[in-house]
């Protein structure tokens, strides 16, 4: 290899990006220079090439280089995340997603309004329980299972796959069902009562798997799982915003604080119920 093939690879491993808006460029350089790093640039196509000096520098001039294009620094995942991730998705999570993506399909994306209709809470604007009240008792639990737009339906599914896989790997398919039943129906009324409307989703259900690994994966010493305080901050911080009305969109805040109270609830019950049990195995052993 020559040394011009030398340079040239050299250059190619000190690349961080490429940009063609000069002022972007100047706001990366300077903040690299107040992080201590250097950088070359060179202009061709109508676009500027920024290369590292250092290359020990070049991760960290890269997510910078991200932050500014609009992209995520990267992060390491949480090792309690990576053992969530490395399960396998239980027969009762894969049930109840498929039945979100299919009432989806067909409810929001073919745009059958008969379909959600028959999922609402309820389809009267004078009394939210005015169908309950007819018998259609089904309409307590059903509002979970319709989404209204892809985002909504997206991290719904993202948090209910990785949170049902976990607790049914832990407690069973049976008690996932049941603690589904138990958060869906108890966030659906309580949203009914305090802001009657059309509402639905199942991120009442998410917030309640949430509260029930709160206090249980803390309660619980034997418990493999520890949910990180980064993501009850976040779920926390997300339902104070909703009650104040800072997004430009409606959310049943509602529903998420039953789910979460309802889902915690369950949790201390649960993990002061598994404990005694550990303990008392312990000491029949």
């Amino acid at each position: 290899m020559s040394e011009h093939d030398s340079e040239i690879n050299l250059k190619r491993l000190k690349y961080i990006g490429s940009l063609r808006d000069e002022s972007i460029v100047a706001q990366i350089e300077a903040q690299l220079i107040r992080q201590g790093i250097h950088i070359t640039k060179e202009y061709e196509n109508e676009f500027y090439h920024l290369f590292v000096v250092d290359l020990n520098q070049l991760q960290q001039a890269r997510d910078v280089y991200r932050i500014y294009i609009g992209g995520a620094k990267p992060t390491k995942v949480d090792k309690n995340w990576q053992y969530v991730q490395s399960l396998s998705m239980g027969p009762a999570t894969i049930i109840i997603l498929a039945l979100c993506v299919i009432v989806f399909i067909f409810g929001w994306i073919l745009k059958n309004e008969n379909l959600y209709y028959l999922f609402l809470f309820s389809t009267s604007k004078v009394d939210a329980f005015a169908d309950i009240n007819n018998g259609e008792y089904w309409r307590l639990l059903s509002p979970a299972f319709i989404h209204f737009g892809y985002i909504h339906i997206f991290f719904n599914m993202l948090w209910w796959k990785e949170l049902g896989k976990l607790i049914e790997v832990t407690k069973g398919s049976v008690f996932l069902i049941l603690l589904l039943l138990f958060t869906a129906i108890s966030s659906n009324i309580l949203q009914a009562i305090m802001s009657p409307g059309m509402f639905g989703g199942l991120s009442g259900v998410v917030y309640g798997l949430l509260g029930f690994l709160w206090p249980y994966s803390r309660l619980n010493p034997n418990f493999k799982f520890k949910l990180p305080t980064s993501d009850i901050v976040l779920m926390v911080g997300w339902l104070f915003l909703g009650f104040f009305d800072v997004f430009n969109f409606k959310m049943a805040n509602w529903a998420h604080g039953g789910g979460l109270v309802s889902g915690a609830v369950l949790g201390v019950i649960f993990a002061l119920i598994d404990r005694s049990d550990q303990k008392s195995n312990t000491h029949q052993s």
